[in-house]
């Protein structure tokens, strides 16, 4: 990939970043569950109408894995896995991000990867549960972000 694509991404990702460190000084992590995701959630179906297909899979593990290929064909990884842990949460990780040196440098410590913001949001969006993720570790290489998924009366906004 050329070299400005790589700058321009990682512009967007700083801009994401950005946005999402004001919406949590505002509103703290509700503003992910309650204005993000349901954001989030939003776009991908508008592209479905666009006739752009959805991620779609047997279970979270199913779709984890189309979403990750994606990622891998497109060039913007080198890896990625989906890994359940015993108390059924997720741990996503991206390594060898073509966006993360320069994204991740200028976020630095504070930020969710906007990859793993879309896989909580089709977590949630595919499963019906509540989906909470905490901060990535944001690395020049990647990020490794851990997303919690709770079966509750969680009603779609």
């Amino acid at each position: 990939m050329p070299k400005e694509f790589g700058f321009i991404s990682g512009l967007f990702h700083v801009g994401i970043f950005t946005l999402q460190a004001g919406i949590d000084e505002t509103l703290g992590k509700i503003g992910f569950r309650d204005y993000m995701f349901p954001a989030i959630k939003e776009s991908m179906e508008a592209t479905e109408k666009l006739g752009i297909e959805p991620i779609e899979g047997e279970n979270i593990e199913d779709f984890g894995k189309r979403f990750i290929k994606l990622l891998k064909t497109s060039l913007l990884v080198d890896n990625a896995s989906l890994k359940k842990r015993p108390d059924g949460s997720y741990v996503f990780s991206l390594n060898n991000c073509f966006m993360a040196r320069s994204a991740h440098t200028v976020a630095g410590t504070k930020g969710v990867c906007p990859m793993a913001m879309v896989m909580a949001a089709m977590i949630e969006k595919y499963t019906n549960e509540e989906v909470m993720v905490e901060y990535s570790d944001l690395t020049p290489n990647g990020s490794i972000t851990n997303i919690i998924a709770s079966k509750t009366d969680y009603i779609e906004k």
